[in-house]
């Protein structure tokens, strides 16, 4: 009898160290789909501070910006495209002038969708479980992108700066919708109804050049889908972006609508 209360411990000890062999065996298959950042590992990594590329010429360079930096022509219908080609003249003959036309940058106002992914300061990513978050160095603005999540409808989201963001990984590319960017908030001058949709692909082209492939949808000033894209350069790891808090109390538009500096 001793003999066989002696087995069935055996057995029982054998057992309690294959469940605790397949638990930990059980774990460890689950960390390995999770990165140290809490994101699958099957998703590419953007994590990191990223400039635009190729890289905006410094402040008071005379040097000219680089083609790939140059505003794409939207496909504005009559008559707002006149009007637009205008308003870009009037802005390039007030900068000859050295008499700069007001901008939301220069009032210190939010830049808003899509202009906040075109990353005149450094922009840091942020992979989280559900979410990614996009933190912009100028003004410290923060966008949040939400993952797999139902599409919401346009009409019950409140209007902001950056719209109402969601998206999902499709394959190696983040498939981002925004709807719900104020009317007022125009990216390059370029006017826009409350119904317009900004899709956004991500992907990487290198593996630290970050592609954002844009796509605007707007039926009642576009006469086709505008389209252009961004491109991002990841900095090294030690790279950090600074708190840049806009003070505009000198700063005044003049009476012919340039902008101007208080001197009092």
């Amino acid at each position: 009898m001793a003999e066989t209360t002696q087995g069935r411990n055996r057995l029982k000890l054998a057992g309690i160290v294959i469940g605790c062999i397949l638990a930990a065996a059980a774990f460890v298959g689950v960390g390995a789909l999770i990165t140290s950042k809490g994101v699958a590992s099957s998703d590419p990594d953007i994590t990191g501070v990223w400039n635009r590329y190729p890289p905006y010429p410094d402040t008071f360079s005379t040097e000219p910006e680089p083609v790939e930096l140059a505003v794409v022509e939207p496909p504005l219908k009559e008559p707002y495209l006149p009007g637009w080609r205008k308003m870009r003249q009037r802005r390039a003959d007030a900068d000859a002038a050295g008499r700069p036309l007001p901008t939301p940058s220069s009032l210190c106002q939010p830049e808003g969708m899509p202009s906040i992914m075109g990353a005149h300061y450094a922009m840091e990513f942020l992979q989280t479980p559900g979410q990614v978050t996009v933190l912009a160095e100028f003004l410290t603005q923060t966008r949040r992108i939400y993952l797999n999540q139902p599409a919401p409808n346009p009409d019950d989201i409140e209007p902001t700066y950056n719209g109402y963001a969601f998206g999902k990984w499709v394959g190696n590319t983040l498939e981002v919708t925004t709807y719900g960017v104020k009317e007022d908030v125009r990216y390059e001058d370029i006017p826009h109804s409350a119904r317009m949709k900004i899709t956004e692909r991500w992907h990487l082209i290198a593996p630290d050049i970050l592609q954002n492939d844009i796509t605007i949808e707007d039926p009642e000033y576009l006469a086709k889908p505008y389209v252009f894209n961004f491109k991002y350069k990841r900095e090294k790891h030690d790279y950090k972006i600074s708190e840049f808090v806009c003070e505009n109390e000198k700063t005044v538009i003049e009476k012919d609508g340039s902008l101007g500096v208080k001197t009092e």
